[in-house]
């Protein structure tokens, strides 16, 4: 049996310890699954990227969306973000761009569990425009001052890995793209940052908060990349964040498809099984079909980006597809369960609260069209 078959047999059994009420209860108390962390980090789970030399799992692309979808349809949206925040924001950027002091400094903290990464990119008046950023990263002395504000960090209040983006000059050639830079910062080590959790309704177990600096001083070590080039370091982010957000939205969709589908055998209603009827049958076979043709296209996109080739359509088509037909499941879960998909016992209006995130975030519906649009179709820019 292979390494990456034994991580998955392994994954199927620990499902057990972690059920659909441990991760119900957590989203109540909006409570850090601290104890399925601690799992996953036992499991190899939270240093799927990390090479081998840093004592990483070190597996494909591929393989890494494909596990990342299994544990979304045993665990849900949660289990699989926790996952996505590990290894998207966490090994891939640390390994493609950190320097070796970086990488020391924090490989033994993916591998245990300790890191909790986060990107603290979105900004309140920029949202989904990145190049409209407004936090600044000012020369002083020997690093740089950081003033600004982000919104909608998740796990920014216990992150001790976090990349933030700030502008550190104006744009010279007109090209809004220049000027960007990535630092790789614990905010532990750092006064001036203070963090305010947003009551939401979508990753509660997680948590998502608004991020304030206030004349925080990062040395110039902290740098992750080229200073003024962070653009472009940050679109392979976006492209991998999109493929790992598709495979956690489409493995949650199979959860519910597969709930639903149960209940839809056993449900007697007029003398016959709910599941008798074509009105329930046919969105959940449509559902079935949509959810395999977005993960050929997330899959393909994953093998490209292990053949170190662009993947930007099949990420963002990719998210966009996974996250419309994830819906389209998770709204008809809600109808086969009936009145029962609003009692929060059964865990339908979790997962259907939690997909509903992936139509706006981390990549709109819009927007993710815009693309393929104008760089695809070649038609004029419309944002």
């Amino acid at each position: 049996m292979s390494e990456f078959s034994l991580i998955e047999e392994t994954v199927r059994e620990t499902a057990k310890r972690f059920t659909e009420r441990y991760w119900i209860e957590k989203d109540k108390a909006a409570q850090f699954p601290k104890e399925f962390l601690d799992e996953a980090a036992r499991l190899g789970l939270t240093s799927l990227l990390v090479p081998a030399e840093y004592n990483g799992v070190n597996i494909k692309v591929g393989d890494y969306v494909g596990l990342v979808r299994l544990v979304s349809s045993l665990h849900g949206v949660a289990a699989g973000d926790l996952l996505m925040a590990y290894n998207t924001f966490g090994a891939h950027p640390l390994f493609t761009l950190g320097s070796n002091e970086q990488k020391r400094k924090f490989a033994e903290r993916l591998i245990t569990g300790e890191a909790n990464p986060c990107v603290a990119v979105t900004e309140p008046a920029a949202g989904s425009d990145t190049l409209s950023v407004s936090t600044v990263a000012e020369r002083s002395g020997d690093g740089y001052t950081i003033r600004g504000r982000k919104i909608w960090i998740t796990m920014s209040h216990i992150t001790r890995q976090m990349i933030l983006v700030a502008r550190t000059s104006s744009p010279q050639s007109g090209r809004r793209s220049e000027g960007l830079t990535l630092f790789l910062i614990d905010p532990h080590e750092h006064s001036g940052i203070r963090t305010s959790r947003i009551d939401d309704i979508a990753l509660r177990a997680l948590g998502s908060c608004e991020v304030f600096f206030e004349d925080v001083h990062v040395p110039r070590e902290a740098v992750l990349g080229e200073e003024g080039k962070g653009w472009r370091a940050l679109t392979g982010i976006f492209n991998l964040e999109r493929l790992s957000t598709a495979s956690i939205s489409l493995g949650t969709a199979e959860l519910l498809l597969n709930k639903a589908v149960e209940h839809a055998k056993t449900r007697v209603v007029f003398g016959r099984p709910i599941g008798a009827n074509q009105a329930v049958q046919f969105p959940l076979a449509e559902g079935k079909v949509w959810l395999e043709a977005a993960w050929r296209l997330v899959r393909d996109g994953a093998e490209k980006m292990d053949r170190g080739e662009e993947c930007a359509f099949e990420a963002n088509g990719g998210a966009l597809l996974a996250a419309k037909s994830s819906n389209m499941v998770a709204d008809a879960a809600m109808q086969v369960f009936g009145g029962m998909a609003f009692a929060q016992d059964t865990g339908i209006e979790l997962h259907w609260r939690n997909l509903r995130l992936f139509r706006v975030g981390p990549v709109p519906e819009e927007l993710a069209l815009s693309y393929v649009a104008h760089n695809i179709l070649k038609l004029p820019r419309s944002f």
